[in-house]
């Protein structure tokens, strides 16, 4: 089990969910204030709390920190990442490029693989990243078969490459940055806002 996170959940007062959900996925935030990071202001009762304390020990090390209850990023083997690789200026045919990196030295996330390829490995690798948080679906690409979102996906360490892939179905830009312009056409196409029933008058 991880014992920062254990303390962590340990330390709580009854206080909102929220704050035993973000202190538990991340036991670095548990080092802020509870102020900074309280987003719920409903309050639950100690009984409540000392059940979800009892599962988060029994759940939260397998789901967020691998199943060994260590985080999968201090795995000290190397891993390889076989990623779709094309150029258009260069015209030539797509390829799979494979790179082996210490997990040891970049984050836990798939997108965290991708920028410590990007910075420390082949500056040339193009792929599309923005909040990190799971919202604005930029890092959307096709791992080990999978659509999903790069920045939460973990990183689950095997003699096998983890191949990466553009989103399916969709014209490449270049590397990994899939053409949108037919994504956002048939979005437009749809009209996804409220619309008034009546004419509001001038």
């Amino acid at each position: 089990m991880h014992s920062s996170m254990v303390q962590s959940v340990d330390l709580l007062q009854p206080a909102c969910l929220a704050c035993i959900l973000i202190e538990t996925r991340s036991p670095l935030r548990a080092q802020q204030p509870r102020q900074q990071i309280c987003h719920l202001s409903a309050s639950i009762s100690p009984s409540m709390l000392s059940t979800f304390r009892a599962s988060v020990r029994l759940a939260a090390p397998q789901k967020f920190f691998g199943s060994l209850g260590a985080p999968r990023a201090a795995s000290s083997a190397p891993q390889r990442f076989s990623i779709y690789r094309y150029d258009p200026d260069k015209m030539e045919k797509p390829y799979m490029q494979e790179y082996t990196i210490d997990l040891k030295e970049c984050g836990p996330m798939v997108l965290d693989a991708l920028i410590f390829v990007k910075e420390h490995v082949d500056s040339t690798l193009t792929f599309r990243r923005s909040c990190r948080e799971g919202i604005c679906g930029s890092c959307a690409m096709n791992i080990n078969g999978k659509n999903g979102l790069a920045c939460l996906l973990f990183i689950e360490p095997d003699a096998a490459a983890i191949e990466i892939q553009p989103l399916p179905h969709s014209y490449v830009v270049k590397d990994l940055v899939p053409d949108l312009t037919n994504f956002y056409n048939q979005y437009k196409s749809i009209e996804p806002w409220l619309k008034r029933k009546d004419t509001k008058a001038k």
